[in-house]
């Protein structure tokens, strides 16, 4: 009989209307759907079972039709696609009611943590990880819950499929993130044998990610078994070298060099230089020239105390890789070496740390000691301190030299206004020679001259951000059958732009999400009301909003000597895409 609709069925016959009602969405293991505690819901088939796990992949957020198509028939949809889809959301809704609503061109799924784990998940990572940063309270426990919550295989059947690899791959980095901030304050508070007990199958699974490595050390080393401790060291070390080509960091090698030291020794507190701990430099940096020169002078030239330069830019400009360039042609300008520190979120005592372990001192007992032990030690050397990705002056401001001849260079998608008496550098987009430069150096010169318009295209596509310019490089380098002017349409027609920008571990949009988290709402407000205009934004437009997103390198300011009644302000592409794909209330 026509008109009639789709029902949904329970495994014990339960046929029934939309839901308002009580659900449960568990997504670790198996996907289950309960309605009001009973048993699980029968879904209809494999096909809405994944519609359910994408939408579950980016809970509340907006997820366009044509993108959802497209993953749930891997790319090669029937004409009746589009129809078909609309079937399996209506059997959804049979269950989650209103939860499951058509905005924006897409779906959004409205689900609070009481009613999934996976946004129960994320909520406690995301909140425990926010009051480690103040110093508050609650820090451990939240966390805690976070990792009790995990467990292997998000988003059921589905986590291994093409179409869901990025947001479990960002989801297993969520969960690792934490379990990293756990462990360290989890040790520090004395509970190592908890932290060996739950972090063994993790530490030797991820032998890449050198936090959980120094927390897994501290750990063995307080439980009294310090040579297991150097044994996983040696394992980091090799691991580092097979995979990335690289060294420890300064970090892990403190420790190691702690852990060696003899106890009547105590801490080395003098002596020689620490050399360059600074990342590798990037052979095939490009650009930055005057910017490279003008900071090279300030260190160099400049007044002997307190040399601080900010450099800022929007997410994927290359500020970390301009920074690390700097730095090495800086050595023989700092004799007592160069040391990184990465800000990001973690909070001052965690940072502190890792500083502490790098220059071989012992830790304190509180942060206000760790800073006066650090302010002191560094006063009295020569040293180049790279503070990369700062969120916040207070905490930039509380490890830079007091004085001395040391010098800083801080890295920021933000000004950092509150940073007084220092030297600003804003890094822009590469040019479009520049961008060509750096693209042809990834996949060599003579492939890129096969096709210099298509070449052309990648980059204006690219919008010149050296991280853009990287992946789709990547990409080239590894699907070798395809031609230069095959990707560039392939850019084109993409109905997510910012989704394809992900190749390995460069994933532009977890830059996004990264930097979301940490904008303040203000800032998050200004942002979603000027990424609905239609660009270029003018003046008038952007009067109200343009000092909070100047301040976070969101929008772009007008070149050369213009009114500014008469300027055009420009946002990226890629931050348009993202601030559309969040829900109508994220800003709130």
């Amino acid at each position: 009989m026509w008109g009639r609709r789709p029902h949904v069925r329970r495994r014990d016959g339960w046929h029934g209307r939309a839901m308002n009602g009580a659900v449960t969405i568990s997504s670790f293991g198996g996907l289950t759907v309960r309605l009001g505690g009973e048993g699980p819901v029968e879904l209809g088939g494999p096909k809405p079972r994944l519609l359910l796990a994408l939408l579950l992949s980016r809970v509340n957020a907006v997820h366009p039709v044509d993108a959802l198509i497209e993953a749930v028939w891997a790319g090669r949809p029937p004409r009746t696609a589009r129809k078909n889809l609309q079937v399996y959301v209506c059997r959804l809704r049979r269950v989650l009611g209103d939860r499951l609503v058509h905005t924006g061109g897409g779906y959004l799924l409205r689900l609070s943590a009481a009613e999934c784990d996976l946004v129960a998940f994320e909520q406690r990572a995301r909140e425990g990880r926010r009051l480690a940063r103040e110093g508050a309270a609650g820090a451990v426990e939240r966390l805690a819950e976070a990792v009790a919550l995990w467990r292997e295989g998000p988003l059921g059947e589905f986590g291994r499929l093409p179409c869901l690899s990025e947001a479990v791959d960002r989801l297993t980095e969520v969960f690792l993130g934490a379990l990293e901030e756990w462990a360290e304050l989890e040790v520090e508070r004395g509970g190592h044998r908890l932290v060996v007990e739950r972090l063994q199958d993790h530490a030797a699974a991820h032998p890449l990610r050198e936090r959980l490595a120094a927390a897994w050390m501290r750990a063995l080393a307080a439980g009294g078994r310090t040579g297991e401790a150097l044994a996983h060291f040696d394992a980091v070390r090799l691991a580092l070298a097979r995979e990335l080509g690289v060294a420890p960091g300064p970090v892990l090698t403190g420790l190691r060099r702690r852990l060696l030291a003899p106890p009547e020794e105590g801490p080395r507190e003098g002596g020689g230089g620490l050399g360059d701990q600074l990342p590798r430099d990037l052979p095939d940096f490009v650009g930055r020239t005057e910017e490279v020169h003008r900071a090279l002078a300030h260190f160099r030239e400049g007044r002997r105390e307190g040399r601080v330069m900010v450099v800022s830019g929007a997410v994927g400009v290359g500020k970390s890789a301009f920074a690390v360039r700097v730095g090495h042609l800086l050595a023989d300008a700092f004799p007592d070496g160069l040391l990184m520190a990465e800000l990001g979120d973690r909070p001052l005592g965690t940072v502190l740390r890792g500083l502490l372990d790098a220059v071989g001192l012992p830790p304190e007992r509180s942060v206000g000691q760790a800073l006066a032990r650090w302010r002191s030690w560094i006063a009295r050397r020569r040293l180049l301190l790279v503070l990369d990705d700062a969120v916040s002056a207070t905490v930039a401001e509380a490890l830079l030299p007091g004085r001395g001849p040391s010098g800083a260079l801080v890295t920021s998608r933000y000004r950092l206004s509150g940073l007084s008496g220092v030297e600003w550098v804003p890094l822009a987009p590469l040019t479009e020679a520049e961008g060509l430069e750096l693209l042809g150096r990834v996949i060599g010169v003579g492939r890129l001259m096969t096709d210099p318009e298509a070449a052309v295209r990648i980059v204006r596509r690219c919008e010149g951000l050296p991280l853009a310019l990287r992946i789709a490089g990547a990409k080239l380098n590894a699907l070798r059958h395809l031609r230069p002017a095959e990707y560039a349409d392939r850019l084109r027609d993409a109905p997510s732009l910012l989704d394809e920008m992900a190749a390995g571990e460069l994933v532009l949009r977890e830059r996004y999400e990264a930097f979301w988290r940490g904008l303040p709402p203000p800032q998050r407000a200004a942002f979603l009301r000027l990424a609905a205009r239609t660009p270029p934004l003018r003046y008038e437009q952007v009067v109200a909003d343009a000092e909070e997103l100047l301040e976070c390198s969101l929008l772009t300011p007008p070149s050369g000597e213009v009114s500014a009644h008469l300027a055009l302000y420009e946002m990226s592409v890629f931050a348009r895409e993202f601030a559309g794909g969040l829900p109508p209330d994220a800003g709130d």
